[in-house]
């Protein structure tokens, strides 16, 4: 295989483990609030807080790497509404 390819999947493979943890510590840390959104009896669904979300992505980020990153992010809301649960 190609040695720069090579290369660069070895710096991908480090971003990803950065990456995974990151994922894990916000797991962590809507599970928390899951928790005290049930004690409270506040609804899982909060609209405001996903559309600050993409809002703060589209004023970051290029048109291109906003794209990419509100994609991921659908899933990552997703699957946290669920962690929340």
């Amino acid at each position: 295989m190609n040695k720069d390819i090579e290369t660069i999947r070895e710096k991908i493979d480090t971003i990803d483990k950065e990456v995974f943890q990151l994922l894990i510590n916000r797991l962590n840390a809507v599970t928390d609030i899951g928790e005290i959104k049930k004690q409270e009896g506040l609804p899982i669904l909060d609209e405001g807080r996903e559309q600050a979300i993409y809002n703060k992505i589209d004023s970051l980020f290029s048109e291109k790497e906003a794209t990419f990153l509100k994609n991921i992010y659908q899933s990552i809301i997703t699957e946290s509404k669920k962690a929340e649960e």
